[in-house]
């Protein structure tokens, strides 16, 4: 039964998710993210950003470690110092994030938790625009005399629906297992009463928090991944074991207790590979903190809701 209701729910999802992925794929390679930096680059040069930065942020569009990329390389050749880079980096934020919006949240966190998941999706969108408008206003500080633009690559038609069906292909073979087998897990353990158990013993903290306890659960559960945590959350809100407000305040909590395994695992390693251990770690460090307190006072926003 556990088997055949995980099978069900996950080619409902994939059903949504697959081909989204694939339309948005498509748009990205056909240019859709191109148009959009021809009009936000005026803008970059009117409010006084430097050219190698407003070439990381519109790369950033398309890829970050594009972006990140030309910062490097920048750097090495001593066009730009420090501050320069971790000014950009934080204003990398909003460009940076709207590519994984378009592959990672609509397709998913949407399908799974509907208008909770927009809602989501608005709060992360929210911090990492602050984020940038933090690296803007420090980048209009810093001045450097040199002008450089990044040309990208046309694709025609045929290369951009075989690139689309190349990560759509990627996004299957990695999504659909992981969803079958994580909500297996979830149906099973909420069978054998598993999280009752959890939610006894966590019990004392959440009382002492006012939450209800498998908020923490769900928080946790951003340890295993990103995915696992949205569908745990999905099994949460169907079952009205959480409401939307504890849906949302749990993924938040959950991107707390694990920003510093995230971020060591994930940026980390990309950071020091370009800027070196200093620099790097330096990036790392700055903006993980910066997404910290932010998530944090989100956080303590909805509890007084």
């Amino acid at each position: 039964m556990v088997i055949v209701e995980s099978l069900l729910y996950t080619i409902k999802i994939s059903s949504v998710s697959i081909p989204t992925v694939f339309i948005f794929s498509y748009l990205i390679n056909a240019g859709m993210l191109d148009k959009l930096s021809k009009i936000l680059h005026p803008i970059l040069r009117y409010l006084n950003v430097n050219p190698i930065s407003i070439s990381s942020i519109l790369s950033c569009f398309f890829s970050p470690t594009v972006g990140y990329s030309i910062l490097a390389e920048a750097y090495r050749e001593r066009k730009i110092d420090e501050n320069v880079i971790i000014a950009t980096s934080l204003a990398n934020s909003f460009p940076s994030i709207l590519s994984h919006t378009l592959t990672f949240f609509i397709p998913i966190v949407i399908p799974i938790l509907g208008f909770t998941g927009l809602i989501f999706i608005l709060i992360r969108i929210f911090v990492s625009l602050v984020k940038s408008i933090i690296g803007f206003i420090y980048l209009t500080k810093v001045k450097i005399d040199f002008n450089e633009n990044v040309e990208y690559k046309k694709l025609n038609r045929g290369e951009c629906f075989n690139l689309a069906i190349n990560r759509t292909l990627k996004f299957t073979k990695r999504f659909v297992p992981i969803m079958f087998i994580t909500l297996t897990i979830v149906l099973y353990l909420n069978e054998i009463k598993f999280f009752d158990i959890i939610k006894n013993l966590l019990y004392p903290i959440t009382k002492f928090l006012n939450l209800n306890p498998n908020v923490i659960v769900l928080a946790l559960s951003e340890f295993i991944n990103a995915q696992s945590a949205i569908i745990l959350a999905g099994e949460f809100l169907k079952n009205n074991i959480l409401t939307q407000k504890e849906i949302l305040i749990g993924l938040i909590i959950g991107n707390v207790v694990t920003f510093s395994t995230r971020y060591v695992k994930h940026s980390l390693p990309l950071h020091i590979s370009l800027f070196g251990v200093k620099l790097g770690s330096k990036i790392v460090l700055i903006n993980a903190v910066i997404t910290l307190i932010l998530d944090i006072f989100i956080i303590i926003i909805l509890l007084t809701i």
